[in-house]
């Protein structure tokens, strides 16, 4: 094994790879939507097949395709699985775009583009890394799979079928869930797990129509009772008020807190990156950091309720609208915690707000002595001279749980191509080239450490 030489393939490889990038982000895969899913499968089983694996799609029920390929150098050698998916998030707002969503640019050292950072980046630069082994040495050091699916954005609703179906063909000996990104000097992450989402939409209607607004001494208002219901979710420090919300919460161990200390990471850009005033949790870095790991969260995503076009319009509403996220930590399981919310809204007097469940996915993390977690240390030491920061998990809610639960697959986050700044889910997505050619190294790194 020449790893030098590999290396050396990724760099020379790079701007090739981000042509075809460019290719993958202007279809405008917004599952939300059902939006280009069928060409872009296409595409992603194109690229796999012109990369040397044996590849085909699955079709789900109802759901878009889920693409699968494999390269078996040696039925001996151990077998990496990366996952990836090839849906994005909508574009709203458009009109904070610099540049058109899906009409990628290369400027100022960034790759600029809807799905560039998550995740159609990842799938490239790790074909890059097949690709830069098979150029120096003829093939991977070991055996490789994708899956790739298209509702991760909207909470794999026929992903899990279909991985209950195939857990066999998905065995592995580790994996890969998108990518990890970068801290702000370049310093690459990885992470042990996700957190789980419970999504809900929370409905209050108070009438069969609107009345007018003259009205409002005697007519009860859905958006008035729907914020004090909201309120008493959440207090103004973000800490969640529904009883018994944190009693399964994972609590974060010494050796991850030592971890987590020696961080490199820095509130003040996040701060910047957002223009915002403040961050919640104070300026400490380790504080803010340990907040944003270990606690679950309550977010209102979005609000609807009568009229919000240009100009007034004098209205009681009829009905109004919020869209709810709660992000667990592991241990705390969907079904449990939608029922504590559900007695919740019930004792407090809201019964009568209808809730709806959205979508989820299960929270889970694995050990820091995994295979796949050394494998990613070493790589990130052999492929730029230092090892990466470890988080025990993403605040970020992903596939992991399909993998380490269903499967039996330890899992992580990582190597990826983005960073701190990359705007994952919000106008103006974009990735540094340096990380995408640091991440494409570290891929290719791990594989000949795995």
């Amino acid at each position: 094994m020449s790893l030098p030489d590999v290396l050396a393939k990724v760099e020379s490889g790079a701007e090739k790879s981000l042509e075809l990038l460019k290719e993958y982000c202007r279809f405008p895969t917004i599952s939300a939507h059902k939006r280009a899913q069928p060409e872009t499968a296409a595409f992603v089983r194109r690229l796999l097949g012109e990369s040397g694996f044996e590849v085909r799609e699955y079709p789900t029920e109802g759901g878009p395709n889920v693409v699968f390929g494999q390269m078996i150098v040696n039925e001996k050698k151990p077998t990496l699985l990366m996952y990836q998916h090839y849906d994005v998030q909508p574009v709203d707002p458009l009109d904070e775009w610099k540049r058109g969503p899906f009409d990628p640019v290369v400027e100022d050292g960034k790759f600029y583009a809807r799905g560039c950072a998550d995740t159609k980046g990842n799938l490239i630069a790790q074909l890059l890394a097949v690709q830069a082994w098979r150029q120096a040495e003829g093939q991977p050091p070991i055996n490789l799979k994708f899956v790739v699916e298209g509702e991760e954005e909207v909470g794999s609703p026929h992903f899990r079928p279909f991985v209950e179906a195939n857990k066999e063909m998905l065995r592995a000996d580790g994996a890969t869930i998108e990518g990890g990104d970068h801290l702000h000097d370049g310093t690459p992450k990885i992470e042990l797990g996700c957190k789980g989402t419970l999504y809900v939409d929370m409905i209050c209607r108070t009438a069969k129509v609107d009345q007018h607004s003259m009205y409002a001494p005697i007519a009860p208002n859905p958006s008035w009772r729907l914020i004090h219901a909201l309120s008493t979710l959440r207090n103004k420090n973000g800490k969640i008020t529904i009883p018994g919300w944190y009693e399964d919460a994972r609590r974060p161990s010494a050796r991850e807190l030592r971890y987590l200390k020696a961080s490199g990471f820095k509130a003040q850009s996040l701060k910047e990156f957002w223009g915002a005033t403040e961050l919640l949790g104070g300026d400490n870095d380790y504080e803010i950091l340990r907040r944003l790991i270990y606690w679950p969260t309550c977010t209102i995503c979005g609000f609807i309720s009568g009229y919000t076009g240009e100009g007034t319009k004098t209205v009681n509403p009829a009905v109004a609208r919020a869209k709810v996220d709660f992000r667990l930590v592991p241990n705390m399981k969907v079904e449990k915690q939608l029922q504590k919310l559900k007695e919740h809204m019930k004792a407090k007097g809201f019964e009568d707000i209808q809730l709806e469940y959205a979508d989820s996915l299960e929270a889970s993390a694995i050990s820091m002595n995994a295979r796949v977690v050394k494998a990613a240390v070493k790589g990130s030491v052999d492929a730029i001279g230092r090892e990466p920061e470890i988080w025990p998990w993403s605040p970020g809610a992903s596939a992991n749980g399909f993998f380490n639960e269903i499967v039996g697959v330890p899992s992580i986050s990582g190597p990826g191509v983005s960073y701190d700044g990359s705007n994952y889910h919000a106008p103006n997505e974009n990735i540094r080239l340096s990380d995408f050619v640091m991440g494409a190294k570290h891929m290719a790194a791990m594989m000949g450490r795995f």
